[in-house]
């Protein structure tokens, strides 16, 4: 273990492949409005989770130069003028307010992690990541919403639909900006005696009506912009508010680097690390003191490179933390060395972290609640104190 201190073919129509299925689904999600969601709870730490949906290359977001095996691996995606961390360890130039931030003590920066997850499958990881149960699809709910339904809190979505990790036993909500003006009051005088007879239509008709006629849902953010930053902004100016939310899902794709790798990642990570500047810049200091901000993605890739200078699907990847919260800035990575070997199935990085170990004491912080709890309802994980000296 290291330390230190200071620092995701119907007939007639063309065949549509699984991987294009997936990166289109992304884009038209991400184009129409990333997601970002909220969710109410009554601690007074502020949590920002950033899904890096695709698979994060971890070993070029923190190139292990220390390795004598990493060159020979990664001839061509290998990032250059990397930013120092330590002897051992570097992070890709595009990090630079993250690269800042570990500098002045709010960096936590996890290496070869995971999820215990080794299928590679884009379908059944982000499903396991945002659900936190090892079997995919055994859980309609996700790990943060079971820490919500400790609470007794729900969660309201800016997105459709409710994303799995935000979704409870309790009821959740969501509310998505509309073009469309408003229903006049008199069209659901009208409508109501016709639905009169449908349980479900009956009760949504009620619903919408009470939520017209006491103003809610609450208007929508004034988004300056639905970029990734314009977004994490917006989350920022919500965090300030004190009777404001808690927790915020900022949803970003494009990490499935099969080709182009260098090209592909410095755009993505400048986005996620700008998202990271202008959600910090937005947010009052005294509140930044109580906030952290945390990736999640279903796998890493692979330790080589391929013949397109791109990575395929893999295990072990990088997780980071950020925020005044942190006591401490530091490395922790129990590196298990490149050499095929020591690599899963002679291919990818091996996970020597159980990526549940640091959600689950994240939760624990973030929602003042014993880690006892947090295992038995939240997220199962064998506390070992890897994280206890920051978190």
């Amino acid at each position: 273990m290291r330390g230190n201190n200071g620092l995701f073919n119907c007939e007639g129509l063309p065949a549509l492949s699984r991987r294009s299925f997936l990166k289109a689904s992304a884009i038209l999600s991400f184009a129409a409005l990333p997601e970002l969601s909220f969710a109410q709870t009554p601690a007074d730490v502020r949590l920002l989770t950033i899904l890096l949906r695709g698979g994060f290359d971890g070993m070029y977001a923190l190139p292990p130069i220390g390795d004598a095996g990493f060159p020979s691996l990664r001839k061509n995606v290998n990032p250059d003028h990397a930013l120092k961390l330590d002897s051992f360890f570097a992070m890709h130039p595009a990090f630079r307010t993250v690269h800042e931030m570990f500098g002045n003590g709010e960096a936590l920066l996890v290496n070869a992690a995971s999820f215990p997850y080794t299928g590679r499958s884009h379908f059944e990881g982000q499903n396991i990541m945002e659900s936190g149960v090892m079997t995919p699809y055994a859980s309609e709910t996700g790990w943060m919403g079971r820490g919500l339904d400790l609470l007794g809190y729900n969660s309201i979505a800016m997105s459709l639909p409710v994303p799995l990790i935000l979704r409870g036993k309790a009821k959740s909500d969501n509310y998505y900006p509309s073009w469309m003006q408003p229903v006049p009051p008199d069209i659901y005088s009208e409508l109501l005696p016709l639905w009169a007879d449908d349980l479900s239509l009956a009760a949504y008709g009620e619903q919408a009506r009470a939520e017209l006629m006491s103003g809610e849902p609450p208007a929508p953010f004034n988004f300056q912009s639905n970029s990734l930053q314009g977004l994490a902004k917006a989350a920022a100016q919500r965090f300030n508010k004190p009777d404001g939310p808690r927790m915020a899902i900022l949803d970003h794709v494009g990490f499935d680097t099969h080709s182009d790798e260098n090209s592909q990642n410095f755009q993505r990570f400048t986005e996620v690390d700008g998202a990271i500047g202008a959600f910090r810049r937005e947010l009052h200091d005294d509140v930044w003191k109580k906030t952290l901000v945390v990736t999640v993605t279903e796998f890493g890739r692979t330790a080589a490179e391929n013949g397109s200078r791109g990575t395929d699907h893999g295990y072990g990847t990088a997780i980071f933390v950020v925020g005044g919260k942190l006591k401490k800035s530091g490395i922790v990575s129990d590196w298990p060395g490149l050499k095929k070997k020591n690599l899963f199935e002679g291919r990818d990085l091996m996970a020597t972290i159980d990526a549940r170990e640091l959600y689950g004491s994240l939760m624990s912080t973030v929602l003042e609640l014993d880690p006892e709890r947090i295992r038995k309802n939240v997220i199962d994980y064998q506390p070992k104190g890897t994280f206890d000296a920051y978190l």
